[in-house]
């Protein structure tokens, strides 16, 4: 490292860090009812003043305005926990009622897989093959909510008889019932019989109900199961645990835990989510006061290319910089880099300074998505005007060339300005061959879910120096991979060719459809024939890459336009040891000062050239639709009509009513309601017409899209 950055890292570390809210008190919550229903529950427990298991969970999780046939508008908003869900059916009701905020009987859902989706209607699905206790993969011996079908009972039908003051002993296995009297605890003993469902109450979980911090009826609903014990994994290990199923929770004994955590509640949120949505279940980001800043180092294996670099004479297109012999590369050695991290409540993003000033990492803190790809290998690869570069991964500053420029594989000395709520990082260089200052900025603001970027070149030479400038971000949707849904999406009906493979395109510098041409979705690098770069034919306010399965993405953002925009992928036939040697793969956005690699714009001397971006990682859209600096949309059609509208704020709005409009006519309205970067907004709107412009109205910001027949 340069000393003169040492010097700037160390004066910046001296710096005061942000302080981090002390209180345990999550915020995040949709309603004001939903807040005070857990700050009667779990506060104590969250504060510590009560040493006992969670009723709801340590944080708020996502938020939806489900389908509900029959409530207002036909949608409820619910927010789910680890354990169980919040509803509200009436938002016009009496929010006095112990009543106005309702539970799921989410458990008998999992279970029959017969979905509630409405006060009389119903969808049918699989019930969900997840274990009822215990770790959710690799427990093969834990019953499933599609297993308990066959021991549960439901409005009086398939009565247990009454066993008052016998003890629990029956095994439940993937192979049916066994009776294990070395499991015939005194504990289990059991005390109560409820007559409305026909099951029996051991003592542990009726005395585990009657010190519950809520009505026991509106937690739990009544039990539809029999006690059962299990042979389950917790952390990896095998052990007893018993368990029974009610309407609304599962209750667990464990006898091997501390005492006051031997019965807890199952984790029926968490599992509901996962069988109904397909994914974990998301949470709202812990409080976090301010922004901080660290420095620490990153070891990545890295290939020894420093003794390969050959050195250029002025008669070189590209001197003074070097070229490569690759016979002479060396084979990877773990190398200690130093970087830096920055971090608000939302964000964290790692810059490494001595390959190219980078931001090698930006890491959405509440799912720990990672908005970048990140090879995991630093290897010269055969790209480039120089004849290689190192596709490090994250995102990177091109200058002063077409394609990665000259300075990505060199240090940048790095300064950081720390303001009240924000933090400036200034990544600077000297370009060597046209006399080029160059500076990239990064800022991150507390409470923003986005970061801004600013690449600026100052000409100190004597002439005027031709120029391209670009940042390049390398995506990956998934796993360090591009997945098959993942798509761009850029706002254009047309893209200009610059280099592909694949023979059903035209040649460089003929336009093509978009998304769609000849009947094949351009968008998707998974239906490309070869590798494939295009340009936006003009200029965009907004271009993205999201992969709907993973539901995942990232958008770079501008107030202006972007001069140019370009998108580039690998298709499955490429060999991807060229770069990396674990098989990762990546896609490539850039945001450029100018439309293509064909235009070189002259600076002249003295003169400064600049091109701002604001980067925001999405997650929970569905599909992105729409972006601006203030947020994005998503829409997503189900095949039974339902047309799902996501919204994502790009910073925290702490009560904000949200209207959606089809061709200008409402059809959702919701209260206020705190949108926030980690929780994105999902409305289900009713079926019904699905076509047109749609906008979405939060109060503070607007966006439309158009929808397709």
């Amino acid at each position: 490292m340069k000393p003169l950055l040492a010097l700037l890292i160390a004066v910046v570390l001296l710096l005061p860090a942000a302080p981090v809210s002390a209180s345990p008190l999550p915020d995040g919550f949709a309603d004001s009812a939903f807040a005070a229903l857990w700050m009667r529950t779990d506060r104590a427990v969250a504060t510590g003043a009560v040493q006992r298991s969670w009723t709801y969970g340590a944080s708020p999780g996502e938020v939806r305005y489900e389908y509900f046939q029959g409530a207002p508008g036909d949608v409820r908003l619910v927010q789910y926990f680890d354990k169980a869900r919040m509803e509200i059916n009436d938002p016009n009701g009496n929010r006095r009622s112990p009543w106005f905020v309702t539970g799921g009987r989410l458990v008998v859902e999992l279970i029959t897989g017969r979905i509630q989706t409405g006060f009389e209607s119903f969808e049918q699905r699989a019930p969900a093959a997840i274990p009822v206790a215990g770790d959710p993969v690799d427990n093969p011996q834990a019953p499933t909510y599609a297993q308990l079908a066959a021991y549960v009972s439901f409005d009086g039908g398939g009565r247990a008889p009454r066993r008052i003051g016998e003890p629990v002993s029956t095994l439940l296995d993937p192979d049916g019932l066994a009776e294990r009297q070395d499991l015939a605890l005194p504990a289990t003993t059991i005390v109560r019989y409820e007559s409305v469902t026909g099951h029996n109450v051991p003592r542990v979980f009726r005395d585990f109900m009657a010190a519950a911090p809520v009505d026991a009826l509106f937690a739990f609903g009544y039990p539809i199961s029999e006690p059962y014990w299990a042979l389950v994994r917790v952390g990896g290990n095998a052990m007893p645990v018993m368990f029974q199923a009610f309407e609304r929770r599962v209750l667990t004994y464990n006898p091997a835990n501390p005492p006051r955590w031997q019965v807890e509640m199952g984790n029926v949120g968490q599992h509901y989510v996962l069988w109904r949505y397909g994914r974990p279940l998301r949470y709202a980001a812990p409080p976090f006061s301010g922004v901080r800043i660290r420095e620490t180092t990153l070891t990545i294996p890295t290939y020894d290319y420093h003794q390969a670099l050959v050195s250029t004479n002025p008669g070189d297109s590209i001197y003074p910089y070097p070229r490569l012999d690759p016979a002479r590369v060396g084979p990877p050695q773990p190398r200690a880099y130093r970087v830096i991290v920055v971090e608000n409540r939302f964000l964290e993003l790692t810059f490494l300074p001595e390959l190219g000033g980078r931001l090698y990492r930006a890491v959405v803190k509440s799912t720990a998505q990672h908005g970048f790809y990140r090879n995991p290998v630093i290897k010269p690869a055969p790209f480039g005007q120089r004849g290689w570069w190192l596709g490090a991964g994250g995102l990177e500053w091109a200058a002063p060339t077409e394609e990665h420029g000259y300075l990505e594989a060199f240090p940048w000395d790095m300064a950081v300005e720390r303001q009240t709520n924000a933090i400036i990082v200034r990544l600077t260089t000297t370009e060597r061959q046209r006399g080029l200052d160059m500076t990239a900025t990064v800022t991150l603001r507390a409470d923003e879910g986005f970061f801004r970027t600013q690449l600026a070149a100052r000409n100190v030479s004597a002439n005027p120096q031709p120029l391209q400038m670009w940042m390049n971000a390398a995506l990956a949707s998934t796993a360090n991979r591009v997945g098959p849904a993942a798509r761009f999406v850029v706002p254009v009906d047309r893209m200009i060719v610059h280099a592909t493979e694949d023979r059903d395109l035209p040649p460089p510098r003929a336009t093509v459809g978009w998304p769609r041409h000849n009947q094949r979705d351009l968008s998707r690098p998974s239906t490309w024939n070869g590798y494939v770069g295009l340009f936006a034919a003009q200029p965009v306010r907004f271009a993205g890459f999201y992969d709907s399965q993973a539901d995942t993405g990232m958008v770079a953002l501008s107030d202006v336009g972007f001069a140019g925009t370009k998108v580039f992928a690998f298709s499955k036939n490429f060999d991807r040891r060229l770069f990396t040697d674990d098989g990762s793969d990546y896609a490539e956005l850039w945001v450029g000062a100018q439309p293509t690699f064909w235009d070189d714009p002259l600076l002249n001397a003295g003169d400064q050239r600049a091109i701002l971006a604001s980067w925001m990682p999405l997650q929970g859209l569905g599909d992105l639709a729409a972006a601006s600096e203030s947020g994005a949309v998503g829409v997503q059609r189900r095949s039974d009509g339902v047309l799902i509208v996501s919204v994502v704020p790009a910073c925290v709005q702490a009560a904000a009513p949200v209207r959606v409009l089809l061709d200008g006519r409402e059809v959702f309205r919701s209260a206020p309601i705190a949108l926030r970067p980690d929780l994105p907004l999902t409305i289900e709107l009713p079926p019904g017409r699905a076509d047109g412009t749609l906008r979405v109205e939060t109060g503070a910001w607007t966006l439309e899209t158009t929808l397709g027949s």
